[in-house]
């Protein structure tokens, strides 16, 4: 897990895909943005949620998945900002909606763009 203060958004990202996560994390901190990072769920969910206003996660990943991530998180009470990654375009989108996603990123996506997506949603939050 990586972390770095820059901003008072405080975003966490969670991604099986070493590089997903190293370029998400450069282009999130390029805006700005203060980023933690996770390589699975089960290590997501070991971190601090009162620290995180922001959950950008992959769904397909091993041993825990994104959307049960999501369940755990507010099984645990917390409630967060929530974007979906998924290189799977026939995920059942009813599924995901029940989680009130501000955005469901469908890879292959451009990194800089879905940074840019995901401030913009956080920045109109905070209006």
């Amino acid at each position: 897990m990586q972390q770095k203060k820059t901003n008072n958004f405080r975003i966490l990202v969670v991604d099986d895909d070493p590089l997903i996560l190293e370029l998400f994390r450069d282009s999130l901190q390029d805006l700005s943005l203060e980023v933690t990072t996770a390589n699975s769920a089960i290590e997501a969910l070991k971190l601090d949620f009162s620290k995180i206003d922001c959950v950008v996660t992959d769904i397909m990943m091993p041993e825990m998945n994104g959307v049960e991530f999501i369940n755990n998180l507010i099984a645990q009470g917390h409630q967060k900002i929530i974007f979906f990654i998924t290189g799977y375009k026939d995920y059942p989108r009813e599924q995901l909606n029940a989680y009130n996603p501000r955005a469901i990123i469908f890879k292959p996506f451009d990194i800089e763009e879905a940074a840019i997506l995901i401030k913009n949603h956080l920045m109109r939050l905070e209006k």
